[in-house]
């Protein structure tokens, strides 16, 4: 059964490259048993536990849960998808790059047949009592096979806005953005680049199932943008196809954003998309 658990700075996760993150392992990382790790930076903290498909299972601002699952599956060719997060891991870690003691950056490289692929997460808390949080991400997914892999790369999400599954509502504004909400809380997330070639919203537990039913499968492209789906247990995935060839690299940036948007403007948004909210959160 499911559970029911539901600015100041933006610390870029485009900013963090390879070698930070590097120096940052050896120098700052934080320990953890058996791929557990949480982030923590002003009123936000957020648990991963990067060998298992729950993979990011909890996201609090200001005390409350909202998340119940965000991961990573793949498929190469027509074979059934696979979690990312059932790959071998070469690398993991913490860094606490503004150094004010706490660890707000992950960084885990995972190993499979033909490809490494590193995933970054930044997360960057608000001000107390503010309800807001964003949680910037980062995949590179880098070829070591001498021919061209066909890629599929999913995207699973299953927010819990408030700790109350069964009345959220989410649509996607745009091809390469989404939107959910309860009341005046609001998730947004935007894929900044490439843009995902498949999209899906569905009620718990449909898109997971077809992620794990051991055939090769698609998103639907349901509900059409700006349409919207719910109130209900919602949950949502992205998916990007392409070809990995020999010796290139595919890297995907997202952004995810946990906001307080009053009336009226909480329905201006949600009538015309994520680029409200996205300058609401760079004025705070």
């Amino acid at each position: 059964m499911k559970s029911t658990r539901c600015s100041h700075r933006r610390v870029a996760v485009r900013a963090i490259t390879s070698g930070l993150v590097i120096l940052g392992l050896s120098a700052f990382a934080q320990q953890s048993h058996a791929g557990l790790f949480t982030l923590v930076d002003d009123n936000s903290s957020a648990a991963f536990n990067t060998s298992s498909s729950a993979n990011t299972n909890s996201w609090l601002v200001d005390g409350v849960d909202h998340l119940n699952q965000q991961a990573f599956w793949y498929r190469v060719g027509n074979v059934a998808e696979a979690s990312l997060h059932a790959l071998p891991i070469a690398l993991e870690g913490t860094t606490d790059t503004d150094f004010d003691g706490n660890h707000e950056n992950l960084f885990v490289r995972y190993g499979g047949a033909g490809f490494i692929a590193e995933v970054r997460y930044a997360l960057d808390g608000g001000s107390p009592g503010s309800g807001a949080a964003d949680m910037g991400e980062q995949i590179t997914i880098t070829s070591t096979s001498g021919v061209p892999l066909d890629f599929h790369f999913f995207q699973y999400v299953d927010f819990d806005i408030s700790a109350t599954p069964l009345d959220d509502s989410a649509r996607f504004p745009d091809p390469h953005a989404v939107l959910q909400y309860d009341g005046s809380l609001v998730v947004t997330e935007t894929a900044d680049a490439p843009q995902p070639h498949r999209r899906e919203i569905d009620f718990y537990n449909g898109i997971l199932a077809k992620l794990t039913d051991g055939v090769a499968s698609n998103l639907s492209d349901t509900p059409p943008i700006g349409a919207v789906f719910g109130p209900g247990d919602v949950t949502w995935a992205f998916q990007w196809d392409f070809t990995l060839l020999p010796n290139s690299v595919y890297q995907i940036s997202k952004d995810k954003i946990i906001s307080v948007i009053p009336e009226p403007a909480a329905s201006f948004l949600l009538s015309f998309g994520a680029g409200l909210l996205l300058s609401i959160r760079r004025k705070r």
